[in-house]
């Protein structure tokens, strides 16, 4: 009787069990490799957004006043706050698609407004709208665009650390702008330049920028 007693608990312990669902942690699938893009080219297919390096990437401009001789010229340094790259490469070249560049705050030199601190804010460089270009293709990796953009600065004028007031969106003459793409399927790269010479903006006569320099470099979010 105790042998038949315990073979019925020896069964009913394996029927409960064997009806219970068995717990087991889902591992995320592998990315298939066929999926992903094998090569810069591939990736640049479909468009890609890349973020600005800000401590790696600067700029300058020249502010020059007007004075009883002529105009005396000041070079400001232009820290990077953030920024983003869009490009995307079909059979017929590359379209930069946007690029937006906002600079740190900085201060015009003594003397523009007279017996006041001026500085420039909410310092914006913007492309006014999508370009595509020829691409130099060195490898499936690595290709080279030589464009002369049409880029739309924004900013604001404070005064004595007053509320900033809107200069407009002045559309700067075409600067040339070269921009270096490296890397492969899962990793991209970018330096980004640009040039402007000669005047890029004046006001009522009293002071105008000039020669501005862009030095940037971006990859991948």
């Amino acid at each position: 009787m105790y042998a038949f007693q315990c073979g019925m608990r020896r069964l009913a312990l394996a029927s409960v069990l064997f009806t219970i669902p068995a717990c087991a942690t889902a591992l995320p699938d592998s990315p298939d490799p066929a999926s992903q893009p094998a090569s810069l080219r591939e990736r640049l297919a479909d468009t890609t957004q890349l973020q600005v390096a800000a401590p790696a990437s600067g700029g300058q401009i020249t502010v020059e006043r007007q004075v009883a001789d002529g105009w005396e010229p000041s070079l400001i340094e232009l820290g990077i706050d953030n920024g983003e790259l869009l490009v995307s490469a079909a059979a017929d070249g590359v379209t930069v698609e946007g690029i937006q560049v906002a600079f740190a705050p900085f201060a015009l030199p003594d003397g523009v407004f007279t017996g006041h601190e001026a500085r420039l804010t909410s310092v914006r460089l913007d492309l006014a709208h999508p370009t595509t270009v020829p691409a130099v293709w060195t490898s499936d990796d690595e290709l080279t665009i030589h464009a002369d953009l049409e880029l739309a600065l924004r900013w604001q004028l404070q005064l004595d650390g007053g509320a900033p007031t809107s200069l407009g969106s002045p559309r700067l003459p075409r600067v040339p702008v070269t921009i270096t793409l490296t890397g492969d399927g899962s990793h991209v790269a970018a330096d980004v330049t640009a040039r402007a010479p000669g005047e890029v903006w004046a006001w009522a006569g009293l002071v105008r920028l000039s020669e501005f320099q862009l030095d940037a470099t971006a990859a991948l979010r």
